[in-house]
């Protein structure tokens, strides 16, 4: 099981420095790394719709917001609310639905009841929940965010931004094997046998997702 003093660690073991044994080692290391943990996960956790931290629920209709102009209802935002993935007016999220506002911290709509799926922060201090491939990536960018200051490397900044990149694509890409199936649009060439018009349904005139991989549909190749 994952824990911070871990994930210090590998930051470490990429900014190519020496490691620490505990949280409190009194190193600059340790307090460099410290000063750059919060943003570094707060940013981590927008970077992607990661199922491990997704929530979805009802909206409570707020009792202290006021709707903006042209809205019918406010909401609140869950206390552990980060961001959001889906807004809908039905609770399997599958209509599509965009007639909705963001708005002086509020969510408005004319809609009610509205339903939200979001990134929870809940579990940003909770190391020990965070998947495998997710915990590397926020090690890298630990190391990316603290190289300038740990080792002034112009050529390890640029090796751990290439790095970087790499694990974000890997986590996203183990994460998203956890997906359910949804339905995709149709590429351009079977838009154009149809005319330009067909939707990905899930009956032979659109691709679905699975597990993260595209499964094409009848035309596709």
């Amino acid at each position: 099981m994952v824990d911070k003093l871990q994930v210090y660690k590998q930051a470490l073991i990429h900014l190519q420095a020496a490691s620490i044994v505990t949280l409190t080692d009194d190193v600059e290391a340790r307090y460099v790394l410290d000063n750059a943990w919060t943003g570094v996960v707060e940013e981590a956790f927008s970077a992607g719709d990661w199922n491990a931290f997704k929530v979805s629920v009802a909206l409570e209709e707020s009792v202290t917001g006021t709707a903006a102009l042209g809205w019918a209802y406010v909401f609140d935002y869950p206390d552990d609310y980060s961001r959001t993935v889906a807004v809908s007016n039905v609770p399997d999220f599958r209509s599509g639905f965009r007639e909705y506002a963001d708005e002086g911290g509020y969510l408005h709509s004319n809609t009610n009841p509205m339903f939200l799926r979001y990134i929870s922060k809940a579990n940003m201090t909770d190391v020990a929940t965070w998947p495998t491939m997710f915990w590397r990536y926020v090690a890298v960018k630990l190391a990316f965010e603290t190289v300038g200051k740990l080792t002034s490397s112009d050529a390890l900044e640029a090796k751990l931004d290439k790095k970087l990149d790499k694990a974000l694509r890997q986590a996203k890409s183990v994460d998203a094997r956890n997906e359910n199936n949804k339905v995709i649009g149709t590429g351009s060439w079977l838009r154009a046998r149809q005319g330009g018009y067909g939707y990905g349904d899930g009956y032979g005139r659109g691709g679905t997702l699975v597990g993260g991989e595209i499964s094409p549909g009848e035309g596709d190749v």
